[in-house]
C-alpha cells in the first residue's frame, strides 16, 4: 500500500458539511478551497482502479480548543477529493487521525492511502 498526503490550509468553520452550502450551491471561499484540493489530488498522478477502496485520514492543527469535529469536514474532502482523484466517495473509508491545538498557522493534512 502506498501513502501519500496532501497539507491545506484550515480557512475555518465555514468548511464544515453544516456550513458549506448555500442553497443548493457552494459557498464561493469553499469552493476554491475544494479547487485547490482537488488539483492537488489530480497533481498526485494516481492510476486508480474506479472501484477499489481508498482510505482517507485528515488530521488538524488548530489555533485553540474551539477546533472543528473532523467528521464534519469529511464531506467537503469527499466531495473535492472525488473529482481529483476520479473516484466515487462511497469508495472511501473516511477516518479521523487526530488534531493538535496551539498551532498560529491552522491546516489539515489529508492522508490518501491505496
Amino acid at each position: 500500500m502506498m501513502e501519500y498526503k496532501i497539507e491545506m490550509t484550515y480557512i475555518g468553520g465555514i468548511l464544515s458539511k453544516n456550513a458549506y452550502k448555500i442553497g443548493r450551491g457552494t459557498k464561493p471561499e469553499v469552493k476554491r478551497w475544494m479547487k485547490e484540493l482537488e488539483g492537488k489530488a489530480r497533481d498526485l498522478g494516481l492510476s486508480l482502479d474506479k472501484k477499489q477502496t481508498i482510505e482517507i485520514g485528515v488530521f488538524g492543527y488548530f489555533w485553540d480548543g474551539k477546533r472543528p469535529d473532523i467528521h464534519n469536514l469529511t464531506e467537503v474532502i469527499a466531495d473535492a477529493l472525488k473529482k481529483g482523484l476520479g473516484v466515487d466517495d462511497r469508495y472511501f473509508k473516511m477516518v479521523t487521525d487526530g488534531w493538535e491545538c496551539g498551532h498560529k498557522n491552522q491546516k489539515l493534512i489529508i492522508r490518501i492511502k491505496v
